[in-house]
């Protein structure tokens, strides 16, 4: 066990001094995700108005809250083996004696470390224009909405491994992501908070992966309310479904990957 962390900490190592190479792009990446201060805008107008249950600092922190969970959820996995393999990149991948899982794995959390600090500079602008949503929700839901928000990250990171994975039949399989994050934006509470969905709608939803994905951590975060009992073990649920799929879909695509070098 010893040897194992020993190897994922060189990997990430790896990968985190190949992510500096590419900070200033990263801050791009980042600033590119800034939409939920464009709801945060417009429901803060409807709250103050007095069209909604929340008041506008609530908006405030939810929204700055939702930025954070989805800048920890980011991934492009699904991108970068649609490209080993068009390329011929992924057979030189396959030569190592490791699953090509881990390095796109250390690649995403190397990634992280070089965007923590900028999401702490993003957070203390946030601080000097809104300090009056500044809430602390208290240690127990701060940790719980850092496990929902590393949760989260494992269903998203799996599902777009899957996708990835259908490059081996598909050769480009990036376009299908696209109906995830399309579903994600709509029922995940990027949006608006969950509160505000019809109650029908809002029970199916609870079965899904994607209001769990940015509403939960963010809920907990903000002080809104959540199941966070359901909403974990969802996800859990959810993360081990993606991890299966994606073993099995590995092992049926090796035996037909064909490209360049293979």
């Amino acid at each position: 066990m010893r040897g194992f962390w020993r190897k994922a900490r060189t990997l990430i190592a790896v990968y985190f001094a190949y992510m500096l190479e590419y900070r200033g792009e990263i801050f791009f990446w980042m600033l590119s995700g800034i939409t939920p201060f464009f709801f945060m805008s417009a429901w803060t107008v409807a709250a103050r108005r007095g069209l909604t249950e929340y008041g506008a600092d609530d908006y405030a922190r939810y929204f700055f809250a939702v930025f954070v969970a989805r800048q920890l959820g980011i991934v492009w996995v699904h991108w970068n083996m649609s490209e080993d393999v068009r390329s011929g990149k992924y057979s030189f991948r396959l030569l190592r004696p490791l699953n090509p899982l881990w390095c796109y794995l250390a690649d995403h959390l190397g990634e992280r470390g070089v965007r923590l600090p900028m999401l702490a500079a993003v957070g203390l602008v946030f601080a000097l224009l809104y300090p009056q949503a500044l809430a602390w929700p208290g240690a127990e839901r701060a940790a719980l909405g850092l496990l929902a928000a590393g949760l989260a990250f494992g269903v998203n990171f799996f599902a777009s491994y899957v996708v990835g994975l259908l490059a081996l039949w598909l050769e480009d399989a990036t376009a299908l992501y696209n109906l995830w994050y399309a579903a994600m934006l709509f029922f995940s509470g990027m949006m608006a908070p969950l509160g505000l969905y019809p109650e029908p709608v809002r029970q199916v939803l609870l079965w899904t992966p994607f209001p769990h994905l940015v509403y939960l951590p963010a809920a907990l975060w903000s002080g809104l309310e959540a199941e966070v009992g359901r909403g974990l073990g969802t996800l859990l649920a959810w993360n081990l479904f993606f991890f299966a799929l994606g073993r099995l879909l590995w092992r049926w695509g090796r035996r037909c990957y064909s490209a360049m070098g293979a």
